[in-house]
């Protein structure tokens, strides 16, 4: 006989084997079955944004924001860490806080004077400047890696307050949101630094609001949705050390990110996929 077929004679004498093999069939067509019926998503389709770059969808002048600092791509190992390519880092200046030849001289100045120019102004006023970071994630995602309360830890600084706040927020041609976001103040334990940093960050997941990543973590894991996006916004100011005991420093941080978020988040939900229409749309076979 050939010894294959003694082999699989051998298996197939064995009763044991046997129920196994037939219990893992019909468990994978049970399976299989329930996925389908019950309409089931293991993996999440991607969510194109409605602009080719996460950072076309903020412009130069928001209100009376303006932007002073020049966009630089990252370096391909960071963006490998960061986990995307659709990102923007900018800082923005309140004009109604900062004179237009301050702004056009920090707009004009080379790195080392840029950041001579924006310190002496944080110096004054530390909610005048703000630093946005708006990173984007779509697709085969599951958790939030990147949230401050892990990377400002990891850079040397310990958190000294953290709250979460709601914020109802009006903007122009009607627009309103009541927007959920995480308020944080970091002190800087590395002693050639010195400054204090007040952040304040939130996300955009699958259309909702949310300033909790396990929330965010919680929607993107929900199987009966096809698709998932979301969109981290973080702020954040920063002011000289001897300056972090002063608790108008973080309450005024806090007012100037709202009034940020006021101007920011209507441009960026029309960035964001329309996820009402994407819902609504007819799924292609074999998907």
């Amino acid at each position: 006989m050939n010894p294959w077929a003694r082999a699989i004679k051998r298996v197939l004498s064995q009763p044991a084997f046997v129920v196994t093999v037939l219990l893992l069939a019909v468990s994978a067509l049970t399976l299989n079955g329930a996925v389908g019926f019950l309409k089931l998503h293991f993996k999440k389709l991607p969510c194109p944004l409605r602009v080719a770059m996460i950072k076309d969808a903020f412009p130069a002048k928001m209100g009376d924001w303006v932007q002073v600092s020049q966009d630089q791509p990252i370096d391909a190992e960071t963006e490998q860490i960061l986990g995307t390519s659709q990102y923007v880092f900018r800082d923005y200046a309140d004009s109604s806080l900062v004179g237009s030849d301050e702004i056009e001289a920090m707009k004009k100045a080379t790195p080392q004077q840029y950041e001579a120019l924006r310190s002496q102004i944080q110096e004054r006023q530390p909610q005048a400047i703000i630093t946005a970071a708006v990173t984007y994630y779509t697709g085969l995602v599951d958790t939030v890696a990147h949230i401050p309360e892990r990377c400002y830890v990891a850079d040397g600084y310990n958190v000294t307050h953290s709250e979460e706040k709601d914020a109802n927020l009006h903007g122009a041609d009607g627009w309103q949101r009541n927007i959920p976001y995480r308020f944080l103040t970091f002190d800087d334990q590395v002693a050639t630094r010195r400054v204090s940093r007040n952040v304040g960050y939130l996300f955009n997941v699958n259309g909702v609001y949310d300033a909790d990543s396990f929330g965010v973590r919680g929607r993107l894991q929900d199987l009966r949705e096809r698709y998932g996006y979301y969109a981290k916004v973080e702020l954040m100011t920063q002011a000289p050390a001897a300056m972090s005991q002063n608790p108008d420093v973080a309450k005024n941080s806090a007012q100037a990110m709202e009034k940020f978020l006021t101007a920011a988040l209507p441009e960026l939900e029309k960035a964001l996929p329309d996820w009402k229409a994407l819902h609504s749309a007819v799924p292609s076979s074999g998907k």
